[in-house]
Parts: structure tokens; sequence; C-alpha cells
């Protein structure tokens, strides 16, 4: 008897929509319904029963917006942090970077633990002079660990953090102090089982920010995992992969991004499907636009992300978000100038195309010039009122002295200069040349913008996959399981036999398969990626480089590709060991196709639209991206439709059907 398939499903809950896509034996299927804010789990719930509800093989990948929301909103737990003596301020000190360099009257965010809750105690470990291992040159006595309790169970805390010098070294130094407040039945976060990793001021701010959000995501996972019964759960990283959704709960500081994450891994995924193997993920929504740039280079270690002001050092992908997506409110102010976003009209009451509110957005300006129409958006469950749309235009461009359809292409204009940005920052501002890579776009809106995007930063062609509007949802379910161990080293590489590192290197992969082997995947499907952070005597920052028997030669290549020098000669010292373990997800192949022509058998009839400035009406094709065969193309001026989103064609480029049902975007 055949054994039943695992059918996984990817749920990605936004500030609009939550999507959802189920995987199952090369079949696919997608729902889409509005976010829940006020209990974002019900909106998994009932996307998961139009699926056909809950089943005992199932396997959920969630995508959450609960932790982030929480930190940037200061909906956080009432933290206390314990420290070294003297060590009680560095959560606040911090780096003394000024991220507003001219700023008068310079605005720090708040720290998560104020000072009355933070609680100091005699700890200290040195390293040793010839470099090898950490002395104990104080430790907390009972009397004083007593006083502690005391102090804290008097300061009511909902969670506690911990975090003393050095405890990446010595772990058990931190271990002890858990013993003693374990009683207390506080939920603990402890900086070296979360971040083992030196650099004191970055490893307790990730620590405060776990413990600040423990409280909530552990008791929103759980009812989550109730309410999905018999399937299991599991939540994307913000590093790109699953984590068990018990693991994730007590390290909720890994899953902050966790839905920006899923949509890089299905753009990459869709990217690769079609030949390409670079990519600058363009993910547009409802809120907010993520830009992320994947491929093959040199990583920068041993920074720390930035998160509502508070640093964050476990590992995530390279992100840059802007407040600006489909939702985003045009305003004029008194001045007569235009304002796009950064605030959004939401999933409730929405656009005015919902019928809902009169306050314009990026997508009515979409809907007056003919680009997104009744009947499709969202497969016609969703009625726009057109009229309202209109009319509300009507009185933006008398404020701008214009035509309606102008002020909608000018609302175009300026959201999508704002996206340009967001891209150069991740492109020309990182080293990398806009020109060499292509565009994905998706997103409920991106298919809306990528032909005006990448012609203007003169990107070689834009891809827009398939399901765009569900995509970081598609890369949930098709995400890779993942584990990561690290261990700090600093010391000189020179001085570290080669059999010892090896050693060490492969304890942290006995670690880290043992982990995703204890999730349920087969010990034989892990596979174990290692790198290495090294740097030279005196400098502050690592660069990463995958490990092997030639760590010197391997850093002095990078070094040199980055920086166009190496330093010959000069000691160089080995930071810190990092592995990571990977479980694939079984995906079915994609073949390349044969050229086609034009898409005539998808073709659902024609609509008057607009593009550009001058605003000439013209009658557009429209097609149904589901009947488009694979090798057939659309040309511009032409709208690509399917469930989730409309892919915008306009004159002079065409739009063809590539390996997985993508449509890329090029010239005429």
């Amino acid at each position: 008897m055949a054994r039943p398939s695992v059918r996984t499903i990817g749920v990605d809950t936004g500030g609009t929509f939550t999507d959802l896509v189920a995987c199952d034996d090369g079949r696919t299927e997608v729902a889409k319904l509005a976010s829940t804010p006020d209990d974002p789990a019900r909106a998994v719930v009932d996307g998961i029963a139009r699926l056909g509800g809950p089943r005992a093989r199932d396997h959920v990948v969630h995508g959450t917006t609960v932790a982030l929301n929480a930190l940037l909103t200061g909906r956080t737990a009432r933290t206390a942090l314990v420290t070294n003596r003297g060590f009680g301020d560095v959560i606040e000190i911090a780096r003394q970077d000024r991220p507003e360099l001219y700023a008068l009257h310079p605005v720090k965010p708040r720290p998560l633990v104020p000072r009355e809750r933070r609680f100091e105690v005699d700890s200290r470990i040195w390293p040793r002079l010839d470099g090898d291992g950490y002395d104990v040159i104080a430790k907390p006595s009972r009397r004083e660990l007593a006083k502690l309790v005391r102090d804290i169970r008097r300061a009511r805390p909902e969670s506690i953090a911990i975090g003393l010098l050095h405890s990446y070294a010595r772990p058990e130094i931190e271990e002890e102090l858990a013993r003693a407040l374990r009683p207390l039945g506080i939920p603990l976060s402890l900086s070296a089982a979360i971040l083992p990793e030196h650099r004191e001021y970055e490893r307790f701010s990730t620590a405060v920010v776990n413990a600040a959000l423990l409280p909530l995501v552990r008791e929103y996972l759980a009812g989550l995992e109730r309410r999905v019964a018999p399937a299991r759960l599991s939540v994307m990283q913000s590093a790109g992969g699953t984590l068990a959704a018990k693991r994730a709960a007590e390290q909720c500081v890994r899953i902050l991004l966790s839905g920006p994450a899923g949509g890089v891994v299905g753009a990459a995924r869709a990217a690769r499907e079609a030949g390409f193997e670079r990519m600058v993920g363009f993910d547009m929504g409802g809120t907010s636009t993520d830009v992320a740039f994947h491929g093959a280079r040199t990583r920068l270690a041993g920074s720390a992300r930035q998160l509502a002001g508070h640093a964050i050092a476990v590992p995530t992908l390279d992100i840059h978000t802007i407040g600006c997506g489909g939702g985003s409110l045009v305003e004029v102010d008194s001045d007569g100038v235009l304002h796009v976003g950064p605030k959004s009209a939401g999933a409730d009451p929405g656009p005015v195309c919902y019928g809902k509110s009169d306050r314009l957005t990026v997508t009515d300006a979409h809907v007056l010039l003919g680009h997104v129409a009744q009947g499709a958006f969202l497969a016609g469950e969703l009625r726009l009122d057109v009229d309202a749309v209109q009319r509300a235009f009507e009185k933006v461009a008398k404020k701008l002295g214009t035509k309606p359809h102008q002020a909608a292409e000018i609302v175009l204009e300026v959201a999508r200069a704002s996206m340009r940005r967001a891209l150069g920052v991740m492109t020309m501002q990182r080293g990398e040349d806009p020109h060499s890579v292509p565009l994905v776009g998706f997103g409920g809106a991106g298919g809306l913008h990528a032909a005006a995007l990448y012609a203007s930063l003169s990107m070689p062609c834009a891809l827009v996959p398939r399901f765009a509007g569900l995509l970081s949802a598609y890369g949930m379910a098709t995400a890779d399981a993942l584990a990561e161990r690290t261990e700090s080293v600093l010391a000189p590489l020179a001085a570290l036999p080669r059999r010892e590192l090896a050693a060490r290197v492969a304890r942290l992969a006995r670690e880290a398969r043992a982990e995703l082997v204890a999730d349920g995947h087969p010990s034989r499907a892990v596979e174990i990626d290692a790198g290495a952070d090294v740097r030279y005597a005196g400098q502050s920052f690592e660069l990463g480089v995958p490990f092997s028997t030639e760590l010197g030669a391997a850093f002095g290549r990078a070094h040199r590709a980055l920086y166009g020098f190496a330093l010959d000669g000069r000691e160089i010292e080995l930071v810190a060991l990092r592995v990571r373990a990977r479980v694939h997800a079984a995906l079915p192949p994609v073949r390349a196709p044969r050229r086609r022509g034009l898409a005539r058998e998808a073709l659902r009839g024609e609509r008057a639209a607009r593009f550009g400035r001058a605003g000439l009406v013209r009658s557009t094709p429209v097609f149904d991206q589901a009947r488009m065969p694979a090798g057939s193309h659309a040309e511009g001026p032409a709208l690509i439709e399917d469930f989730s989103g409309t892919t915008l064609v306009p004159p002079g480029r065409v739009g063809r059907i590539v390996a997985g049902g993508h449509v890329l975007l090029e010239r005429a």
C-alpha cells in the first residue's frame, strides 16, 4: 500500500491579506483572504479550511508578523535583564552610532528594559593571556543569588534575559543563573544559547529582544498549533529556512522577518527556474515593499541588523523595507504637494475601490487607469467600486491642477521613485551593478510596477512569478528546513591545528543534524555547509568564507575581491566557525519550454487602459495567465491576469511565459 504524501501548506500573514499555497505531490492549490489583525490565527485557520482543512500528514509553514509588529509598536512584555556588575547600561549605550548624523535633536528608541529592571551580579570570567581558554574570576554567592531572586520577584517581570560577559565561551555561567531563577516560573532567554558569539552589546540586545517578545509569540504559536492540529506546524526563519514551532516559540528573535524571507526564497526559486542564479527581489504588498538581493556574494560578517532601533544579530536575509505598498495612502498637503505613504489603508477599510473608504491609495490609481478591473480581482470574490475611485481622483486632481488620469499617473510615479531608491540601496549601495541582474517583481502589486522599474534602472529584464501575489506563501511551502550552529574562536589561525578545526566543525555539524532529525527529517537527507569568519589581526569586522583546510588563502582571495587588496604576511585571526544544516524541499522538475506564438487561446477580451503621463486610452488585450502555455507571449500593451495579481506589459515590451509558468518581461 502506497504511503500517503505529505501536503505542505505555506501561510503568509500580511498587513492586508493572508495568503495560502498548498503543495501536494506536484499539485498546487491557493487561497487568499483578508487578514484578521485582531486575531491573526483566525485567517490562517479559515484559509486552511478553504483548502480542505488540516490533515494528519500536513505540514503547515507559517510566516507571521506577530513578533515584528509587537516590536515596532512597543507592545512587548515587561522584561528584566540580569548581567555583570557595571554592565547594566550596555544595551542603552550601544555602539554610539549616529544614524541621523545632522539631526539637531536626535531621538533614541526607548530601551526594552528600563534601568530599574536591570539587575547586576558579581560574575566575571576573563580570557587567559596565553589564549588557551577563559578563567572564572568571580561568581555570585548563594546569598547574592537569593537576593537576586527576591529583587526580580518584586519587579514582577513577564520575561527575563540573561547576558554575561564572555558567556559565548563559558555558557555554563549563564546556566547557573538560570537554575536559580527558574523556580520563579518566568520565561528565560539566555544570550549564550541564542547567540553564542562575541560582541557583548549585540548578544545582549538580541537576548533582550527575544525575551521581550517570547511570552506573546509563545502564546500565539501554542494557540495556532492547537488550531491547526493534527497538522505539524513550522515557522519561517528570517534566514530563509523553516524552524519547528516549539523552537521558534523559544527563539522568536529568529522569526522577526519570516514573511519577507518567504518571499525571497520564492523569488530565488522562480529565478532559478527561469535560468537566473542572481536576482533582485521586489515584493510589493498592501502595506510595504521589501527589496532583497540574492546571489553568490562574499558575506560581510560581524554586523547586526537594526529593527525598531534594536540590534538583532541572528542570521537574517538582507532585506530592505520601505513604507510604500498598494494600500499606501495618497495625500495632498496644504502646499499642494503630493505624498504617497508611508501610512496605509490596511485590510480594513482598504483602498477606495473596496467601497469602505474615501482615502485614495496606489491601488486606486491602477483601478482608475484600467490596469486592475472588476471581475478579475481575486477571481471576482471582491467587488470593486470604480465610480467611487473616479470621484475621489477628481478631488485630488483639482488640488493638483490636473486631470484625474494624470493625477493617477503622478501617484504611480511618486510611488515608483521610492521603489527605485530602495532598489538602489540593495544594488549600487551593496556594490552590485543593477545592469547585470534581473528584477523579480511579486506581491499583490509587484507585477503592476515591474516593467517600469526594470526599464528605469536599465536592468536586463523583469520576471513576474506565477502566483506572484502569493509568492511569499509559496516560498514557505517550498522552503528548506534549516538549523545553524556557531562557535566563537577568536584566535590566530596559524596557532590552530587543522585537525582541531575539523573536529570542531564536525561537532557543530552533529548538533545541527541532530536538531533536524529531532524535528522529523531523515538523517540521510541532511546536507551540511560549513563556513568561517576570518579577519586580519587588528580589524574590527570579518569576512565569511567557506570552511576549508586553506582558510588563510581563501580569506586573502575574498578580501582582495571585496576591497581590491590583500595584506600578505599580516597575521590572520579566526573569529568564528559556522555550520548550516539543510534539508531540501522535494519539488517536481521544471522543463524549459519551446517557443510559441501569441497566446491567443488565453485572450479574455480587451479593456480600455491608459499608459504613461500622456494618458491615451488604448484598447488593451487581457490574457488569462493560467491558460497561457509555456513558450507563448503577449505583446504590449497588454494585461496578464492571474488569481492573485496583474502583470502590466506596457507598450514596447513583451511578456513571455518561461519555465515554471512565470512571465518574463523584455523589450519587444
